[in-house]
């Protein structure tokens, strides 16, 4: 009975020390495969993140070729810009069209050793004008301008005055070229602003023949036409308001410095307003010429038409 349970005891205990050991093995394999999932999960992070680096990459090399892109098309925009040439058609404006003065006339005019004064007040010129042509041009560029001016009127006279005990009367026409031209410079501001400045000169020519018929104490007498001509130099100003883009006000003045005329000058004021390419002015000028034998002063309102290109 003792053999058998000492085979017994022993029995067991080899039983025993085998289910210990069998579980020491599962637990080995159980560590095992838990190392083998826990490589793996490394190794598949791993390969999340390379591919997570290399999107990274891939997105920032596109970024990068479209930041490169847009740079070169910036730049091939500046070279375009640059290779423009400066002289644009921004650049000039021409305006060109008829206006009319309805002008005042007062003249004296020496007939022999005595004068004749005429007066014509512009709402009586219908009357007295025989016909006219008045015309405005205008070439810009820049700050650069260039202008002309050209009136030629034919007028009736008809005057009377007293020299000594005998009445003097005259009767007979007047014709008058004028012509204004000069150049000018934007010294303040441009063409844009709400207030600019224009220097200028230019030169006025004029030629005035008086045709006229005198009664002298019921004695007619026909002198020969009475001619003036010449020509005088300018220096003035025109300064621009502005206080939108389609309506703007001008001040014009220049005065004669050297010529034919003892005195000479001239001022205006317009107000201007254009729609697409029409431009519409109203305003009001003065001028005075003093020569040897007719002197002349014209003022009145006017009116210009011009289209602007």
């Amino acid at each position: 009975m003792l053999h058998r349970a000492a085979h017994l005891a022993l029995a067991a205990c080899l039983v025993l020390v085998g289910s210990v050991a069998h579980a020491e093995t599962e637990d080995d394999d159980e560590d095992e495969e838990v190392e083998d999932d826990d490589e793996d999960d490394e190794e598949d992070d791993e390969e999340d993140e390379d591919e997570d680096e290399d999107e990274d990459e891939d997105e920032d090399e596109d970024e990068d070729e479209e930041v490169e892109d847009d740079d070169e098309d910036e730049l091939k925009v500046r070279e375009a810009d640059v290779a423009k040439p400066r002289t644009s058609a921004q650049d000039w404006n021409v305006a060109i069209g008829p206006y009319l003065w309805a002008s005042a006339v007062e003249a004296n005019v020496s007939v022999g050793g005595s004068n004749v004064e005429s007066g014509i007040d512009f709402a009586q010129l219908q009357k007295h004008a025989k016909f006219g042509v008045e015309a405005l041009v205008e070439v810009r560029y820049k700050r650069f301008a260039l202008t002309g001016d050209l009136m030629y009127g034919v007028i009736g006279l008809d005057a009377a005055t007293a020299v000594g005990p005998l009445m003097v009367t005259m009767s007979g026409t007047a014709s008058s070229l004028l012509v204004d031209g000069a150049a000018g410079y934007l010294v303040r501001g441009d063409h844009d602003s709400l207030l600019s400045l224009e220097a200028r000169g230019g030169i006025r020519y004029q030629r005035t023949e008086v045709t006229a018929a005198v009664d002298v104490g019921g004695a007619i007498v026909a002198p020969p036409p009475i001619i003036f001509a010449g020509s005088d130099a300018l220096v003035g100003a025109r300064l621009f308001v502005r206080p939108t883009k389609r309506i703007s006000l001008t001040g014009t003045a220049d005065i004669g410095v050297f010529g034919a005329s003892s005195s000479t000058w001239s001022a205006s004021a317009d107000m201007s307003v254009r729609v697409s390419r029409v431009m519409l002015s109203l305003g009001w000028r003065t001028l005075t010429m003093d020569g040897a034998s007719v002197n002349m002063v014209m003022h009145g309102p006017r009116a210009a038409i011009q289209v602007v290109f």
